[in-house]
């Protein structure tokens, strides 16, 4: 499943809510809420004109910081656990279906996603460390066709 998403959409149904509903990232981290970091890749939904005028507000707004783009490499690989773990389980899932409506689409990944082992999760995420160090190792290229 190859689904691009537009601005509007990432902007409006992806980083406004996470970040401003009290039920997501602001509760479910409450402690660790100011010292967090948003990292995205250079998908074009992530990185059109309106994307960082937004980011910017909601730094300023709510403390939200994040890396600037500047910063993120144009071929960066998918470092974060969750695009090479947690996302691969999900599209697996996803692409077996047959889904016409985007409620059902989320209804499914609100399913899948609560039928993922937390154990699973928490090794995805501790692995983060060593998967970083091979990316520097290969001088940022990507690894996923190498064997660890």
């Amino acid at each position: 499943m190859n689904v691009k998403t537009n601005s509007t959409y990432y902007k409006e149904k992806v980083l406004h809510p996470i970040f401003t509903d009290e039920k997501e990232i602001p509760f479910l981290y409450l402690n660790d809420f100011p010292r967090m970091k948003l990292h995205q890749d250079k998908a074009t939904s992530h990185t059109s004109k309106s994307t960082p005028v937004l980011l910017e507000k909601m730094k300023n707004d709510r403390v939200i910081a994040y890396v600037p783009f500047q910063h993120i490499p144009v071929m960066s690989p998918d470092v974060s656990p969750m695009d090479c773990f947690a996302f691969i389980l999900l599209t697996r899932a996803l692409s077996k279906l047959i889904l016409t409506r985007i409620y059902e689409l989320w209804k499914v990944v609100e399913v899948e996603w609560k039928s993922i082992p937390f154990e699973i999760l928490r090794k995805a995420l501790l692995s983060w460390k060593s998967r970083c160090r091979l990316i520097a190792q290969k001088n940022g290229y990507k690894t996923e066709h190498l064997k660890k």
